[in-house]
């Protein structure tokens, strides 16, 4: 039988706080980074929210994207990095690209920028900040082209309800073979339209923890690209997943998130591969963790280290 194609493990660093309301400051991600590097983890990812509000009204804080991730490329060297993901409700997306084309350089060209539309009715970050939400959905569309459009190496001219660009482009001195990949966050139909039609990875935008679960995505991705024309086969899927990991590097049964031994999570992460999963991105918590989105921890990353060991075996 065929061997499925590798799956890419990241991880996100803790720029939010723990459940106990600790924050990991920039020494301890820093070791994180280096450490995950060591465990040969593809990527790490940093959350670009400012402050989230949370139902039962408590308020999270987190670090500024851009900022860890440009001090993540300086303190590794092989290890990829990337925004999980950068609200395009947040920035001008002509200066949005030529930031990660910046960083892709300074990184060595390890940089994957993912982009999506965010949710304001769910993200403070919109308010607090001042972010304009009309027709995010629209803004994400058109910001999502003009990104597209640069990172192939066009001089674009733009002139959108929400874009403006006027014959702008990226730096002419890099070479054009070694661009930035754009991945897009995707989950309803116009989402996905715009991941089909300019992405180079979509990340189905909800949490993963079976290989029923990623057929389901994969079959919305072929759709869209049915209704894009293009072939589902030239758009990886990408998505996400939560661990509750014990002492000895098994999962609890959680709704939703991988479970079970250390070697029965790898069964299940290969079955996700076999079904069209190229890359996902971790959550890991550790006893119990309270939080849907764990904050990384050097316990959870050691006890995940079995997973690992269980994933890369014959």
């Amino acid at each position: 039988m065929d061997r499925p194609p590798p799956l890419g493990i990241g991880l996100n660093l803790p720029t939010w706080p723990r459940a106990d309301g600790s924050r990991a400051s920039w020494p301890e991600m820093r070791s994180l980074a280096r450490d995950a590097e060591a465990l040969g983890i593809e990527r790490l990812w940093v959350a670009d929210h400012l402050v989230r509000v949370l139902p039962s009204g408590h308020r999270v804080d987190f670090r500024e994207c851009w900022t860890i991730l440009t001090a993540a490329a300086e303190a590794t060297t092989r290890i990829g990095i990337g925004s999980f993901v950068a609200c395009t409700g947040f920035r001008n997306p002509g200066l949005l690209a030529r930031m990660a084309d910046t960083l892709d350089e300074v990184s060595g060209g390890r940089l994957v920028l993912g982009v999506g539309s965010g949710v304001p009715s769910t993200d403070t970050t919109w308010r607090m900040f001042g972010f304009d939400d009309a027709r995010h959905v629209g803004r994400f569309a058109e910001s999502v082209e003009a990104m597209g459009r640069l990172l192939r190496g066009e001089t674009v001219t733009l002139a959108g309800d929400y874009v403006r660009l006027e014959a702008a482009s990226l730096d002419p001195a890099r070479d054009p073979a070694a661009r930035v990949p754009l991945w897009v966050a995707a989950k309803g139909e116009r989402t996905m339209g715009v991941a089909a039609h300019w992405a180079d990875a979509v990340n189905v935008n909800t949490g993963l923890a079976s290989a029923a679960d990623v057929v389901a995505v994969a079959r919305q991705v072929a759709a869209a690209c049915e209704r894009e024309g293009r072939d589902p086969a030239t758009l990886p899927v990408t998505g996400l997943g939560r661990i509750d990991l014990a002492r000895d590097g098994s999962g609890a049964a959680r709704p939703g998130w991988l479970s079970g031994p250390p070697a029965a999570i790898a069964d299940t992460l290969r079955a996700m591969a076999q079904a069209g999963l190229r890359h996902i991105s971790l959550y890991l918590g550790a006893d119990g963790e309270a939080s849907p989105f764990p904050a990384l921890t050097a316990r959870a990353l050691d006890r995940f280290a079995p997973v690992l060991e269980a994933l890369r075996a014959d």
